[in-house]
């Protein structure tokens, strides 16, 4: 009788941790471009939980602006940028724009969690957005092509 109600706590305690009903803030993607990780910079967000909701607004409102700070990898003309979530839930939806540095920007498509960088030399900002049931967020990374 023990054995059993111990097995069904570890399995109820399993199952807590899985679903992370104590998450407090969207996952971010883990970035990297041949091995190497970019460093993301988080945007606003709104996420619900079992115990807590939230909503974060940032004033930085443009990829451009969430950017200004970071530090840009550089990577090789057509190099594949992975682009990945792997902390937490996978997002229901995603889309991620491409910005120039004059603040121009369009979708890119998202392969198997792979994009691919322009073959012009130039910097690109990366706005990542992500849609879950309990909210939305979204991050920001650059890259220059060399």
């Amino acid at each position: 009788m023990r054995k059993g109600f111990w097995l069904v706590l570890l399995l109820v305690v399993g199952l807590i941790l899985y679903v992370e009903p104590f998450r407090g803030a969207p996952p971010e993607p883990d970035v990297s471009v041949n091995g190497t990780d970019i460093d993301v910079t988080s945007g606003s967000s709104c996420w619900r939980s079992l115990l807590n909701s939230k909503c974060i607004d940032l004033t930085s409102s443009t990829p451009l602006e969430m950017t200004a700070k970071q530090k840009a990898i550089v990577v090789k003309p057509g190099a594949i940028i992975k682009v990945a979530f792997n902390d937490g839930p996978t997002p229901q939806r995603t889309k991620i724009e491409q910005w120039l540095k004059e603040g121009t920007n369009k979708t890119v498509q998202l392969k198997n969690e792979q994009l691919t960088a322009p073959n012009k030399k130039g910097l690109y900002i990366y706005h990542v957005y992500g849609w879950w049931k309990q909210g939305d967020g979204n991050v920001a990374f650059s890259v220059r092509v060399k």
